[in-house]
């Protein structure tokens, strides 16, 4: 909807557009609001669900629809959706769950038992304990003389002090903090839409808060969790009892709704006393003054601008025909600035006498935690009132894309004239067991194994083993289907109810087109769009072509050994480097008619799209940004490429896949690009570690290694044990489309199946001492290295011939391992070496 079809008094500004709040509140907006419209209906906008709401901007409105109930926190009124977000939430899975989303009587009833965990004597006994991590807090930022105040002060107070409330432990505090702040509400706080980072850092949060909340039942104490565990619904109320999962998102509901009100309360209202230091001045002089600053940094910061409501019936609220199912907002920030409840309003005054602000909502669903958050600005205001002179901004403020809450991202200051004022010392703590990513836990609760243990790294057979014992499909606490049986992962390979499906997690991986679409490579994609793609690429990538490949392979590997040997004569030599890594990119490159200059960016490009296979959840923001930066590239490339072949057709793959044709089809230019990135990045990456993996084995396995040597005509033979026992594709994901069974478990459509390929490859029920690597083995049973069914690797094999022609010439080497265990890289997906350095004789 172009801005020209809003009503004139939005001035062109969308209320559901984030992006538009990366500048803060757009007060102008609602002052006009407020003076000509006062309820307004908002076009669709930028609403995800396309559908319109009600503005509700002046205060008496805002009043009067709160005690009203009408208007829902829950839903109703025929719309299968609600909650307090502009966007429904999904039916059923936090509205009606989570309190603040929940209507009276239940509300109410709930609310009564566990507010003395936040509010009274539990808040009297834990204030001692937040007032000292207020000033350590405060003492570490100021002693610095400038600093980023948001992550040094308002936001680590602020999740720490909900930290001490809930209850969890002091040690695992500091790891908390980084899952915390990775979301505003539902979205990411970066950037302004929720995604898999912040879905992660919740399901994180919420499997631990589960965690915390067990351990409170068992031993209650003097927090919030505690007197969540044993809230009971009174008998006699007409309500169900409370459920576990009602009590076990208490902790996430804390951690976003009870954290994001008083983290930017402070930060608006430090922005607030640095833009007018004689109201900073003031305080200083007379903290008597100190109430009433607090409740004005309320009224200023209006830290939650808005809550949805949704009507659950027809009604004519202040001349405006509302029906049953439209959703109401209530934009108490608006309020907060009406010039018929306050005087001057765009003044900000710590004397100000009259002051009934709704920051933190109004009514039976006012915020449970205010009595918090008030707590929460007064002890660090008092840090730093005793600590410093003055604050002082020394850069722009830069603000989330986000309207649900008034947040800012980063605000850098300098305080001067500080005092160094001592803060308590701090207490020795036992370390946390939590990783510093949320994913990283996820992970640990998703998977029987911990893929980032350095042991499971260096060897993770045991720990298939281990799993298979349980039996070879098992599911997690969290759900994850994890089958590690041979025949179990081949038949659900084999099962077309399994696939990629249309999901984030996939989708997220490629680049967008201009439509939006994700411009996903054929590997990932599910028939007929797989089966069409696959069939035109076979047409070029033959059997034929790959075999003629095997002298250049040939003669490249003889000249790396060469090179190889004679570096050698100075001292170790990284095989890795010297043979691994170039012989697969320049027999891509020469294949496809990609120029040598190209290569070195192309190996880098396609490294880091093989650690990009990982989920995005355990994996640091670079490496997504140089995951999809290395398509990008490529797709660009290829994109070139693929036009100066189809102007002057070439002998190589480019040409090739430019004119295969079936039955009229041909491969458009988006399909062939992606095409060709998938090709080189992926038979790249795997035919790099096969090689690598291969040889390492051989050198712990000497006998075998002199076995080879003897019979050198049977390296096809041992090239595919080597692929069993070290294969470099451990697992493979897919999606269950359909219900179905996976060996004798059934699995519902919309589980995700990890299916192990590692630990398939050594089924004691398939192969005969599966842990020995034998090149004599002849089992019959299926290779599951490159994996199996209609998403069998296109690219085998060419990854075959390689690895056959380079573990033959490497076998003939008089060599041992320079170091016993050489660096793995890191990674679940893709098992590799980071380097192989030898000393050839």
């Amino acid at each position: 909807m172009s801005s020209e079809e809003f009503p004139p008094v939005l001035g062109g500004f969308d209320l559901s557009d984030r992006s538009r709040y990366a500048e803060g509140f757009p007060h102008d907006v609602f002052t006009r609001l407020r003076r000509e419209e006062g309820i307004l209906f908002h076009p669709p906008g930028k609403t995800a669900d396309g559908e319109g709401f009600w503005v509700l901007s002046r205060y008496e409105d805002m009043v009067a629809a709160a005690h009203d109930p009408v208007f829902s926190s829950q839903g109703g009124g025929g719309r299968t959706g609600g909650g307090t977000h502009i966007d429904d939430l999904a039916p059923g899975v936090h509205a009606g769950t989570l309190l603040n989303m929940m209507d009276d009587p239940r509300h109410q009833l709930i609310k009564d038992q566990v507010r003395p965990g936040a509010t009274g004597d539990t808040l009297a006994a834990v204030e001692p304990e937040l007032r000292a991590l207020a000033d350590s807090v405060v003492a570490d930022a100021v002693a610095k003389g400038e600093g980023e105040l948001i992550g040094d002060i308002a936001g680590q107070f602020a999740i720490k002090s909900a930290l001490r409330l809930l209850g969890a432990p002091r040690q695992d505090w500091d790891a908390l903090l980084g899952w915390v702040d990775v979301s505003t509400g539902f979205d990411d706080r970066e950037a302004g839409e929720d995604n898999e980072r912040s879905q992660m850092a919740r399901l994180a949060l919420y499997q631990y808060g589960t965690g915390v909340l067990k351990g409170k039942q068992a031993a209650p104490e003097a927090d919030l969790m505690s007197a969540v565990g044993r809230a009971e619904i009174p008998a006699g109320s007409g309500q169900p009892p409370l459920g576990q999962y009602e009590r076990e998102v208490f902790f996430n509901l804390t951690l976003g709704a009870g954290t994001e009100p008083p983290r930017n309360a402070i930060a608006l209202g430090l922005l607030a006393l640095a833009e007018h230091p004689d109201q900073w001045e003031a305080l200083r002089a007379d903290r008597s003054l100190l109430p009433g600053a607090i409740e004005e940094i309320l009224r200023w910061a209006s830290p939650t601008p808005y809550n949805r409501r949704t009507a659950t019936r027809d009604v004519e609220f202040r001349g405006a025909k509302i029906k049953a199912g439209d959703k109401v907002t209530f934009w108490w920030a608006s309020a907060n600035r009406d010039e018929t409840v306050f005087d001057d309003p765009f003044t900000f005054d710590i004397r100000r006498a009259h002051n009934p602000h709704l920051a933190f909502g109004f009514g039976s669903h006012s915020c449970m935690g205010e009595q918090m958050g008030r707590l929460d600005v007064r002890l660090v205001l008092e840090a730093l009132l005793d600590r410093v002179e003055r604050i002082r901004l020394t850069g722009p403020v830069e603000w989330a894309k986000d309207n649900k809450h008034t947040v800012i991202l980063r605000m850098p200051v300098a305080y001067e004239g500080v005092s160094a004022v001592p803060a308590p010392a701090a207490a020795e703590l036992p370390p946390s067991s939590l990783p510093q990513q949320a994913g990283q836990y996820i992970i640990s609760q998703m998977l029987p194994f911990n893929p980032f243990d350095p042991a499971f790294r260096d060897d993770p057979y045991p720990i298939y083993r281990r799993i298979a014992e349980k039996g070879p499909v098992v599911r997690t606490p969290a759900g994850t289907v994890v089958v590690t049986g041979h025949a179990e992962v081949t038949e659900a390979l084999a099962d077309p109810r399994n696939g990629w499906g249309d999901g984030h997690l996939v989708a997220d991986h490629f680049a967008k087109d201009a439509e939006g679409n994700p411009v996903r490579q054929f590997a990932f994609m599910d028939p007929p769009d797989h089966t069409r793609l696959r069939g035109l690429v076979s047409k070029a990538f033959t059997a034929k072509v790959v075999e003629g490949l095997r002298p250049r392979a040939e003669q490249l590997v003889a000249e790396l050994v060469a090179e190889a040997r004679e570096a050698g004569t100075t001292g170790p030599v990284d095989l890795m480097k010297a043979v691994a890594h170039p012989l697969p990119s320049i027999l891509l490159a020469e294949l496809m008619g990609v120029p040598a200059d190209n290569l070195e960016e192309f190996r880098a490009w396609s490294t880091a799209i093989g650690r990009g296979l990982d989920p995005d959840f355990v994996l640091t923001r670079d490496q997504v940004g140089q995951r999809q930066g290395g398509r990008e590239r490529f797709n660009r490339y290829f994109a070139g490429l693929a036009a100066q072949r189809r102007a002057e057709p070439a002998d190589d793959l480019i040409s090739a896949l430019v004119a295969a044709e079936q039955e009229g089809d041909k491969l458009t230019e988006s399909e062939l690009v992606t095409t060709c990135t998938l090709l080189i990045s992926a038979g790249y990456a795997l035919t790099v570690h096969l090689i690598g993996n291969g040889v390492l084995a051989l050198l712990r396995n000497p006998g075998q290694l002199a076995w080879l040597r003897d019979n050198p005509g049977e390296v096809a033979g041992a090239v595919e044990e080597l692929l069993r026992f070290d294969g470099p594709t451990q697992m493979i994901s897919r999606l269950v489309l359909e219900d179905t069974r996976v060996g004798d478990t059934p699995v519902k459509a919309g589980e995700t199946l990890l299916l192990v390929l590692g630990g398939a490859s050594r089924d004691p029920r398939v192969y005969e001492n599966p842990d020995e690597l034998d090149l004599t083995r002849r089992s019959g049973a299926r290779n599951l290295g490159f994996g199996h069914g209609i998403h069998y690797c296109i690219g085998a094999p060419l990854a075959r011939v390689t690895a056959q022609v380079a573990v033959g010439a490497l076998a003939r080497l008089d060599m041992r391992l320079a170091e016993e265990n050489p660096a793995r890289n890191e990674g679940m997906v893709v098992r590799g070496l980071a380097e192989l350095p030898v000393v050839l004789k």
